[in-house]
């Protein structure tokens, strides 16, 4: 009698050994699963919040699939060196036959003014944290704004498109185009540069010679590219150079 309750004791003890055993690499994988689960979410989103992406050097930008068309977002970037104030979207694309209106939305902690750096035909002044103003366009063309606290500004370009586009001076158009182009950095592989008002009309748009060799005739391929993402009459001069590097010490000072 007493081996039986030895045995039994016996082969119940190494049932909670194993049963331990089981539970202990169970709860293992769990734990594993959570911290890759959380790895992924760092990974994806990193310091910023769940509508911001991470660009450039750990700058966090509001994720354009959270903002409204013809609508710019005021809000504050957190840094290593501070806040400081910011826009999205920089450059709206409209067409007025879809509407007439840009919405400006202070999601800030500060006090704004809002106003045309252009001609300085119109101003919102003192926009308030959580509050909003409208501008309404009458007409096609190109305008300048600057948002501004007490302390930072940003500027940003609204395009307005219409059927009387290609009335426009071309210098105006080349503006417009320069807009729609720098729009897309960032998005388009091998764009460096672009720019209007030189000697000739219209934009150059500067791609990154390593892609020269891409196509067979490069220079058509982004010019036709280039021609359909403009929706108006305007001169592309397409151009192709190395990236800006800049250099710092080790030089010699010019006397």
């Amino acid at each position: 009698m007493k081996n039986k309750l030895l045995i039994g004791g016996i082969l119940g003890a190494v049932l909670l050994v194993i049963m331990g055993a089981i539970m202990m690499s169970y709860n293992a994988q769990q734990h594993k699963q959570e911290l890759n689960q959380s790895s992924l979410a760092t990974d994806t989103r990193g310091h910023c919040g769940e509508k911001y992406l991470m660009v450039g050097n750990d700058e966090c930008v509001l994720n354009p699939e959270f903002i409204e068309p013809n609508t710019i977002i005021i809000y504050d970037v957190t840094e290593n060196s501070g806040t400081r104030l910011s826009i999205a979207p920089h450059y709206v694309v409209m067409d007025l036959r879809d509407g007439d209106t840009v919405t400006f939305v202070n999601d800030g902690l500060t006090t704004v003014n809002i106003l045309d750096n252009s001609k300085g035909l119109w101003r919102f002044d003192n926009v308030k944290p959580s509050s909003q103003r409208t501008l309404v366009i009458n007409s096609t063309g190109f305008y300048a704004f600057l948002v501004q606290n007490s302390i930072q500004g940003e500027s940003g370009e609204i395009v307005a498109l219409s059927e009387d586009t290609n009335s426009l001076p071309v210098k105006t158009r080349a503006k417009m185009a320069q807009t729609i182009v720098v729009s897309d950095f960032g998005k388009e592989v091998g764009l460096i540069g672009v720019g209007s008002g030189g000697a000739e009309p219209g934009i150059t748009i500067v791609i990154d010679e390593k892609f020269q060799d891409k196509h067979d005739d490069t220079e058509k391929f982004y010019y036709e590219k280039y021609r359909k993402m403009i929706p108006f009459d305007v001169p592309i001069t397409i151009e192709f150079g190395g990236p800006v590097v800049l250099q710092t010490g080790g030089g010699e000072n010019e006397n």
